[in-house]
């Protein structure tokens, strides 16, 4: 499959989660805190792979590994470990690191073409 349909798959499944939430519906907890977590690395290194392509006018540019590594670490340290302090919707936890890790993988493997 294509980067692009990957990354449009991923975008619909977690654009349907969220507008299910916000409509009241309640996944079972490994959909409801986990999916979007594996999600978003993708789905953020995508955007940022078409902004960077933009900006230097370079179709072919992919990400690097630190890169991408770095996107992986400010997930991290920005969703589970500062904004749990500062506000109730978040909460820190391990796994979700595990899977923005993972989800970083899949997008240097599968994605970043």
């Amino acid at each position: 499959m294509s980067p692009f349909k990957w990354f449009l798959s991923f975008l619909i499944i977690w654009l349907f989660i969220y507008s299910m939430n916000k409509s009241g519906h309640i996944f079972p907890d490994l959909i409801q805190f986990y999916l979007s977590d594996l999600l978003a690395i993708p789905i953020a290194g995508t955007l940022g792979l078409w902004f960077m392509r933009w900006v230097l006018n370079q179709r072919n540019f992919v990400l690097s590994p630190m890169q991408v590594l770095s996107m992986v670490l400010l997930f991290s340290c920005s969703f589970e470990m500062i904004f749990p302090f500062f506000m109730d919707r978040y909460t820190g936890d391990p796994i979700d690191i595990g899977l923005y890790f993972i989800g970083g993988l899949f997008f240097l493997r599968v994605m970043n073409k």
